[in-house]
């Protein structure tokens, strides 16, 4: 019998019904296969917990910041696993430690080291449905970490490899992997199937759909995934090692992106950039002379940034510059890129008056930084320009 794992993000499972109503997709797959649950916190719940901690001053890299943000995936699993019994099948909740899945000491943006699949397997093979709690794992020192936010995607891959599952579901409120934001853009186009490489570089450049560092997880282990939607029945978008014949996927947007000078003793900027990107903080370098170099970054990045720079003894200043504009990054994803592209899309934009202010090409890339009072007109442009219509 086939084994796949679904997981179900905090749309998914806000309220009650909704709960109720996945535990009836997770019955009727169970149907046929064997099916292992991962599951987020519900709709609000952690940005709540995250709030509390920070009004007491404790952020990402404590670890008890890591147990107060973490438990609202305790309460989730606990609720499915009791409607699941309550319709007759056999279900039993997990937190990260009881699988284990054993984590760095990263408190915040912890990397997963291993999971043992010991209990989960034994469970399947029972007809029991295990339901573990995403975004969690513990640490060398017995203490509970997260993997960042979207952690449970992470967690659901992580899972999936470890069965072995033929495939990974992960179900949210949007019915795959889009062009473009469709609340941004309404004539985005859902996406068939993509490549780990597109995607990784989506999701490393704004797209929410999934996570960076667990479509870098799929990628390196070859783990199947599939994006859809709870709420709507498609086939959704599949992301694999199959390769497509397209060169533009899509565009992945930033917004709101802040300023940053940073001062250093090296003979290169290049190290301090490579070391945020160890991190997953993506950034666009704006000016750079002799110590000192200005980038844009994530402002949902920012506080990760900074505890980073303040542990490296070369870094003898971040500071954050007056800004009078308001960035955004539009990122062109798919392969192959020249410069002839990147020349390319520079000048459709000149020629609708739009000034770019940065323009960088990256292996699955193109970084065009714009003026967010110009965005909208940039995605239609560009989306027209890269035959991304139907």
């Amino acid at each position: 019998m086939a084994c796949i794992v679904q997981k179900f993000g905090g749309t998914s499972v806000a309220t009650l019904e909704r709960i109720k109503h996945v535990a009836e997709l997770i019955a009727e797959a169970h149907t046929t296969k064997r099916v292992a649950v991962v599951v987020s916190a519900m709709a609000g719940v952690t940005n709540k917990f995250v709030e509390y901690a920070q009004n007491l001053g404790s952020f990402e890299g404590d670890a008890d910041y890591d147990s107060v943000v973490s438990s609202g995936e305790l309460v989730t699993a606990g609720l499915l696993a009791i409607t699941l019994k309550n319709m007759g099948f056999k279900s039993r909740s997990y937190a990260g430690w009881q699988i284990p899945i054993e984590t760095s000491s990263n408190y915040g943006s912890a990397v997963i080291q291993s999971v043992n699949p010991t209990n989960l397997e034994r469970d399947l093979h029972e007809g029991i449905i295990p339901v573990v709690c995403g975004f969690q794992g513990i640490s060398s020192e017995n203490r509970i970490t997260t993997l960042g936010r979207g952690g449970s995607d992470l967690t659901a891959v992580a899972v999936s490899d470890a069965l072995k599952a033929d495939l990974c579901e992960i179900y949210s409120d949007v019915d795959g992997v889009y062009t473009v934001d469709p609340n941004l853009y309404p004539q985005a186009c859902r996406i068939d199937k993509i490549h780990y490489n597109e995607m990784k570089e989506m999701a490393a450049l704004g797209a929410k759909v999934l996570q960076e560092q667990s479509v870098d997880y799929a990628m390196k282990k070859n783990v199947r995934i599939r994006v859809a939607s709870s709420f709507v029945e498609n086939k959704g978008t599949i992301i694999s090692s199959d390769l497509t014949d397209r060169k533009f996927s899509g565009l992945a947007i930033t917004q709101n992106l802040s300023q940053f000078k940073i001062i250093h003793e090296l003979e290169s900027h290049l190290p301090i950039i490579e070391l945020l990107e160890q991190y997953f903080i993506r950034c666009e370098v704006l000016k750079v002379s002799n110590g000192k170099f200005s980038i844009l970054v994530d402002r949902t990045k920012i506080p990760l940034m900074q505890g980073i720079l303040s542990k490296e003894s070369c870094i003898l200043n971040v500071k954050r510059e007056m800004i009078r504009k308001n960035f955004s990054r539009i990122s062109v994803i798919g392969s192959g890129f020249t410069q002839c592209d990147r020349e390319k899309l520079i000048s459709v934009l000149r020629k609708a008056k739009i000034e770019v202010f940065c323009c960088s090409i990256r292996e699955n890339g193109i970084n065009l930084v714009v003026l967010t009072e110009n965005l909208l007109k940039s995605i239609d442009i560009l989306h027209k320009s890269c035959g991304l219509r139907e």
